[in-house]
């Protein structure tokens, strides 16, 4: 076999092994995924039955609801439309500025593991509640709203998500972190907020959001399996904080 034959069955074999590699990559996140919760065993069922329904979307209380979109929506400067856009993606990296880690932040694979484990049971839960409660988008009842995001088409409204993550995020990293709490539940605050300024949630899906990530993150840090986590995850960030 010539040069260019052996060149060639390099080639091949190179794209072989990294075809097998995504595939097992995938496979891997497959089974991962499918595996259910990673620190919690109460059922999704149950915890939905927990919030109380939402207003009717013709009720006084969701026509103030509407009224508060409008006016943000009235106000809203291109700037924090801007931002919010910026925060579409759940990352707990959204959060390292609040942690006090600046703007070249260090790896941090322990804490990343942990956050995306508790983004994953979080989903869990919050897409069961929101299949309990069926509410509509603010935008789907109210026409004259014009969201400035366009991720959410299709998706229910109650509790919010995106709210449920963001204050996940601060509860976990304050747990670790005590002494940037403050900071980390500004900073939940304002990411739930932009979902609002925005147009695609009521203030009572912040609400139920906030009130979803208090008692996920109660249940899990009864885990031992979180705990363990969270230990090492906490000694990390603590390191690269310079923090005892």
């Amino acid at each position: 076999m010539g040069d260019a034959g052996l060149k060639a069955s390099r080639r091949k074999l190179v794209a072989s092994v990294a075809t097998a590699l995504v595939v097992a990559a995938i496979i891997g996140w497959l089974h991962e995924r499918s595996r259910g919760p990673h620190f919690l065993s109460s059922s999704p069922e149950q915890f939905a039955a927990q919030f109380a329904a939402p207003a009717t979307p013709d009720s006084a209380d969701t026509r103030r609801e509407l009224d508060e979109l409008l006016a943000l929506q009235g106000s809203r400067t291109a700037d924090e439309v801007a931002a919010a856009r910026a925060d579409r993606k759940t990352r707990v990296g959204k959060f390292y500025a609040a942690l006090g880690l600046g703007v070249n932040p260090p790896s941090l694979p322990k804490l990343e593991r942990l956050a995306e484990r508790v983004e994953d049971d979080v989903r869990i839960y919050v897409r069961a509640a929101k299949e309990h409660s069926r509410r509509l988008r603010p935008y789907e009842i109210e026409p004259r709203l014009q969201p400035c995001i366009d991720d959410v088409r299709g998706d229910l409204s109650f509790p919010s998500g995106h709210a449920a993550y963001g204050w996940s995020m601060a509860y976990l990293l304050s747990a670790l972190v005590p002494e940037r709490s403050t900071e980390l539940e500004a900073r939940a605050e304002e990411f739930a907020h932009q979902r609002m300024l925005c147009g695609v949630h009521f203030r009572s899906d912040l609400d139920a959001g906030r009130l979803a990530a208090q008692r996920l993150l109660a249940q899990m840090q009864q885990d031992p399996e979180f705990r363990v986590e969270a230990a090492a995850a906490a000694a990390e960030v603590r390191t690269a904080l310079g923090l005892k």
